[in-house]
């Protein structure tokens, strides 16, 4: 064998997975599509990171039919936690029984998950350590899971315009909170180009800087970059015995064998792979149930500025919704502020023409509300391989907008209160380039005929082959997914220790 293990792909689940088993002194290849990208006069440029999407594969896709991007980051080191907002909230221990609030919208096996909150709960524990996450140890987070001891790292204390927010959102008779906050306040520069952008010094954790470059230094493992992975090649009995990959510079394709291989290439990549391998399709289950969060978000904008295109803002989230209100009974997610990354943005969002001038002078007096709803599986919802090319099809259900519709009203109803002069917003119906938290489409589950992975996220077809990123969540949960990604990495690579792989 090459390796004793080989992990393809660099994310929250590839980079934690890589850690824990380099760590247990295994022999680790990780092979990772995207490029390392670390230049600050790019990983900090608008026009680079967010209009061209330098750090976004390039490749097209068929979505809904139409020729379009690539809705995926998977053209850096690290992932989607190279680029995210770091939110680390758990979700709650209900929403390990979706059947509770779905009842008339989930088959009867989607009732469960087949782990528990109780079960993940020290893993959570783990990856809030591992990622050094900051938040206010005196709040109890409403509705969702919390910790029983502090935070690693301490929140900051609330910016002016950010109390003024919070004392409107106790008038209201909500309970805001700081978010817990995957950022080293210690040393971080307090940017105001956060989500969508490269971290200049490293202070937001991401798996790169966590987990992959500590996995180098301290035990040798193998990192490599624009290397992609396009199939496994299946060797006696149930086992896989080897990977092909392509070095995008040459083009040349090699071949690497290992005891154990994790796939970790998202809920796009993972299925993908596996549909090129003729692997993991026996339920018909691969690649469908392709979710990501159906959100609202809400501008205000203010006659005097407000701060938020010099500093970070984003330090306020709350949860008193996530199951719903008494005027509106239906399970929905969490709120919290969001900024708008910079002016060019919101001259590319402008549903009418605005000038350079006028962007500029909008962004220094805004700021933003975002909010998230679990959106639910959909078996036509899915990603498919057909010959080179890859077919998206998605559509939220009215269900899924019918709630997303409801916290845009809410956040609209906060943003007047905390005295914008203008709100603007949208749901995610409208808007198909922004698709955060893509989960689902390879669930894991305790039937062969239901699921593609087993409980340990094992392919059923494979002893050898397990599935490690968002793709393994049967629901998509209230809360963003890469705390849970990171815990279920976590516990899946606790399982491979011990039973010997």
């Amino acid at each position: 064998m090459d390796y004793e293990a080989v992990i393809i792909g660099s994310g929250a689940g590839g980079g934690t997975t890589a850690h824990t088993l380099a760590k247990s002194g295994k022999n680790v290849l990780i092979i990772e599509k995207g490029q390392m990208l670390g230049d600050p006069e790019i990983i900090q440029n608008e026009k680079k990171m967010l209009i061209d999407r330098i750090a976004y594969d390039n490749r097209k896709i068929r979505l809904n039919g139409r020729d379009n991007s690539w809705l995926y980051n998977s053209g850096i080191s690290g992932g989607g936690t190279s680029l995210y907002g770091a939110v680390m909230l758990r979700p709650s221990p209900q929403d390990f029984q979706p059947g509770q609030f779905y009842p008339d919208y989930l088959p009867d096996y989607l009732h469960e998950w087949p782990v528990s909150y109780n079960e993940l709960e020290p893993f959570y524990e783990k990856a809030e350590e591992m990622f050094r996450v900051s938040g206010d140890s005196a709040t109890n987070l409403p509705n969702i899971g919390n910790r029983k001891i502090p935070y690693p790292g301490c929140s900051p204390d609330l910016e002016p315009i950010n109390q003024t927010i919070k004392r409107r959102l106790l008038e209201m008779d909500l309970t805001p909170f700081h978010l817990p906050l995957a950022i080293n306040f210690e040393t971080c520069l307090r940017c105001p180009t956060c989500p969508g952008y490269g971290c200049p010094n490293d202070s937001r954790a991401s798996s790169l800087n966590k987990c992959i470059k500590p996995a180098i230094k301290d035990f040798g493992t193998e990192f490599l970059t624009d290397v992609e992975a396009i199939k496994f090649e299946k060797g006696k009995g149930n086992r896989i015995k080897s990977l092909f990959c392509k070095r995008k510079g040459t083009g040349r394709t090699e071949k690497v064998t290992a005891e154990l291989f994790v796939l970790s290439a998202g809920a796009i990549g993972s299925p993908v792979i596996l549909q090129r391998s003729g692997l993991g399709n026996r339920s018909d289950q691969l690649g469908r149930n392709y979710m990501y969060h159906a959100g609202a978000f809400c501008a205000g904008f203010f006659f005097k500025p407000t701060g938020t295109a010099d500093k970070y803002l984003k330090q306020l989230g709350w949860t008193d919704y996530y199951f719903g209100s008494p005027d509106f009974p239906h399970k929905l997610g969490y709120s919290q502020m969001l900024p708008i990354p910079g002016p060019l943005t919101i001259r590319k969002e402008s549903r009418i023409p605005v000038t350079a001038g006028i962007a500029e002078f909008l962004y220094k007096r805004h700021f933003a509300l975002a909010a998230t709803v679990e959106d639910l599986p959909n078996p036509d919802n899915r990603i498919e391989l057909r010959e080179d090319s890859v077919n998206i099809t998605h559509q939220f259900s009215e269900y899924d907008i019918f709630r997303a519709k409801y916290l845009k009203k809410d956040l609209s109803r906060v943003m007047r209160k905390c005295g914008a002069s203008f709100v603007a917003g949208f749901t995610s119906d409208r808007d198909q380039t922004h698709t955060a938290h893509q989960v689902g489409t390879c669930r894991f589950g305790n039937d062969l005929k239901t699921s593609v992975l087993d409980k340990n996220c094992r392919l059923h077809e494979a002893d050898n082959l397990f599935v490690i990123d968002g793709s393994f969540m049967p629901t998509s949960l209230g809360v963003a997914p890469a705390l849970t990604i990171i815990a279920n990495a976590l516990r899946v690579s606790d399982y491979l220790i011990r039973e010997g792989f």
